[in-house]
């Protein structure tokens, strides 16, 4: 690593010196590429129990191409992982990866909407009909790939024209406030940018076109078509007893679509207003935005656009929860609880990040060099009031995925409420719940799952 030094140091120090008023975001993006790799880990196991469940099931193939599709969506900012040195072969793998990003982004925003397929609505039933619903899994993104291929070889830029070009912006040591040392993409224009005092640093910006300003808004609207259609389906089929299972499966969708709709909505919002006020500008010359309109706006863009990056992540996992959650509630043991404490986890993890980060931030403007004091005034109510704010992040996390039990689970529930009509449980009807359990697959950790949130559930009626 001779042109940033040692890497772990490179990680540490860019980290450490994250700054939003001055524009040293570097460690921010490295923050970011690390953890859209772990989102797009995540969402890829999740379509994998999907698909592995019910390999054959048209909503099962759906879901699992819909679920890849974010995986590939969330990581938007891959190339900002390592410090890579620049080469126009680099930038065309970037380019290449950047095609795929907006085939998945189109699949998703068509995908969306078409899950009405499997949760009708009225006027929209024949979407129901099983030559659309049983190939909507391939069709969608094979058209999505249609459309972007076609735009980019009929457009006499190619590929820049439509997705824009890509940048690799280099910063050598002792070069602060001098210009950047930038490599362009074939047929991209040039860019000029301006090292901070932070130097070495490696990054890379990716170019923008109207193709890419409209799929920043689309999947917005989409995913609140999808919402109104989820929220409709769901009142619909739980009036009807025979369908309160996909009922059930249309509330989790709603709730995934109403956090896409909600969260990157109003950052997408933010992001158009700056564009209004300010111009648009790239990363690459931060310093010239804080000398034309202030330090404050500088500020101000980088919270709404690092504020819109993480929420992709969000977004992303909270719709992978959801979905998977609706789906497989009722066809793998115990999913429901896996996905509550994984889910709970990641938002514990990510709020005590933003905490710790925030926190710093402040300590650092207030005092200088207070970057620790922060760290400390977070991290220790953190780790004595861990179980307190875990307990109210599972709280939440239980509002989103309620309890849910497969058909052998509630066969047993049915034969423990029995045996506890006088609150004891005889010897011999331990005998009988054991035979009950082997008899339906169940194993002794899923068992005193059961009775323990059956047991609970007595205690609060009682009370």
């Amino acid at each position: 690593m001779s042109h940033v030094g040692e890497i772990i140091p490179y990680y540490l120090r860019h980290i450490g010196n994250i700054d939003f008023e001055t524009g040293h975001t570097v460690g921010l993006n490295l923050i970011h590429a690390i953890l859209s790799l772990v989102t797009c880990l995540v969402l890829l196991a999740l379509a994998s129990l999907t698909i592995r469940a019910r390999p054959k099931s048209p909503d099962n193939r759906f879901m699992f191409v819909l679920l890849v599709a974010e995986a590939y969506r969330v990581m938007v900012s891959w190339y900002n992982i390592f410090p890579f040195h620049g080469s126009p072969e680099l930038l065309e793998i970037m380019q290449s990866f950047r095609i795929g990003w907006y085939i998945c982004g189109l699949t998703c925003i068509m995908m969306y909407i078409s899950t009405v397929s499997f949760y009708p609505i009225r006027r929209l039933e024949f979407m129901t009909n099983p030559k659309i619903k049983n190939n909507l899994w391939w069709a969608i993104p094979s058209i999505a790939t249609l459309i972007i291929t076609s735009l980019i070889f009929l457009s006499p830029g190619g590929a820049v024209d439509i997705i824009g070009g890509a940048y690799h912006a280099y910063c050598a040591e002792g070069t602060a406030l001098q210009p950047a040392e930038i490599i362009s993409s074939k047929g991209a224009p040039d860019l000029v940018g301006v090292c901070g005092e932070n130097a070495p640093y490696v990054f890379m910006v990716p170019g923008n076109s109207t193709v890419g300003q409209l799929l920043l808004i689309l999947p917005v609207f989409s995913a609140i078509i999808a919402m109104i259609f989820m929220r409709v389906s769901w009142k619909s089929l739980a009036q009807n007893p025979d369908t309160e299972n996909q009922s059930i499966e249309a509330r989790s969708l709603f709730i995934g679509f109403a956090g896409k709709a909600i969260i990157k909505g109003a950052m997408v919002f933010g992001i158009v207003t700056m564009v209004i006020v300010f111009g648009d500008w790239n990363l690459a010359d931060v310093a010239t935005v804080a000398d034309d309109y202030g330090e404050d706006a500088l500020t101000l863009y980088l919270f709404i656009l690092y504020g819109f990056l993480f929420s992709i992540l969000f977004t992303g996992m909270l719709e992978g929860f959801m979905f998977t959650y609706g789906i497989l509630k009722n066809e793998i043991l115990g999913i429901d609880e896996t996905l509550r404490k994984t889910f709970s986890t990641a938002i514990f993890a990510t709020l005590g990040g933003f905490s710790l980060l925030l926190a710093s931030e402040m300590m650092e403007d207030i005092l200088g060099g207070g970057g620790f004091i922060g760290g400390v005034i977070v991290g220790v109510p953190l780790i004595v009031l861990r179980k307190p704010i875990f307990t109210a992040i599972n709280n939440f996390s239980t509002i989103l995925m309620p309890e849910a039990f497969t058909k052998t689970e509630l066969s047993y529930i049915e034969a423990y409420e029995i045996a506890m009509e006088d609150r004891i449980i005889t010897d011999e009807e331990r005998k009988f719940l054991k035979l009950q359990a082997k008899t339906l697959g169940l194993d002794e950790d899923r068992i005193e799952y059961i009775e323990s949130w059956y047991n609970s559930k007595l205690e609060d009626e009682e009370e």
